[in-house]
């Protein structure tokens, strides 16, 4: 049988990577649905979700924080160790772009944004969404073991991220198609600075992709080699 994730990482630590996961799929969900409520200018609800979303952030922190305890104290071959940690900070990256927008989308006039674009930002953070499930979706199969359907999945976070690649263009070029109506001037930064962080959430998410498919390529090359 090929070796899994739960096979070599102590219960706690694959039960903290779990919750981690957990956590930062539903920050996400979260900051997704206040976009959408702040579309319907439903503010107050809006702020609230966004609340929510750093308090969510928070928990997740927590739960990462105590799995790298874990893997600092884990006796595993330290290549294998070096990929786990490199996944990890790779799942940060994505909450750490998702809490830098959620922290720009406090500060923007939002409903100022001209729609086509708001309709962009709405593609993108489904996208990021989309992968982010994708990679908590392969992470089980990898601790379960079933590497071959852990591919499939991360295979669909790099088609996912390739997608996002195009809405980004997109939402670029309609930054300067709508230049002229887009006031004051500083509005339009925080719009581009507020793509690129969703952006950079998506690129995160195929990185996290890649490195899980390391790890589960390096163990099935395992099993094949015993």
């Amino acid at each position: 049988m090929p070796l899994s994730l739960s096979d070599i990482l102590p219960e706690e630590a694959v039960e903290a990577l779990r919750e981690y996961l957990n956590h930062l799929v539903k920050s996400i969900d979260l900051f997704r649905k206040s976009l959408r409520l702040l579309n319907e200018v439903r503010v107050g609800e809006a702020r609230g979700l966004l609340a929510e979303v750093v308090k969510t952030r928070n928990e997740a922190n927590k739960k990462r924080l105590r799995l790298l305890e874990i893997i600092d104290d884990t006796r595993l071959e330290p290549s294998v160790k070096e990929d786990i940690l490199h996944f990890i900070k790779r799942l940060d990256a994505i909450s750490d772009n998702v809490k830098e927008a959620a922290r720009e989308l406090t500060i923007m006039p939002y409903l100022e944004v001209p729609t086509p674009i708001r309709d962009g930002f709405n593609k993108l953070v489904d996208l990021v969404y989309q992968a982010a499930g994708y990679v908590a979706e392969a992470t089980e199969k990898v601790i379960n073991g079933e590497h071959s359907k852990a591919i499939e999945l991360m295979s669909k976070v790099l088609e996912i991220e390739e997608e996002a690649d195009r809405v980004d263009v997109e939402n670029r070029g309609k930054l300067i198609v709508y230049s002229d109506s887009i006031k004051p001037p500083t509005l339009a930064i925080l719009i581009h600075v507020f793509n690129r962080d969703l952006e950079n959430a998506a690129d995160a998410c195929a990185e996290a992709a890649d490195y899980l498919h390391i790890l589960a390529t390096t163990w099935l090359q395992i099993e094949m080699i015993t």
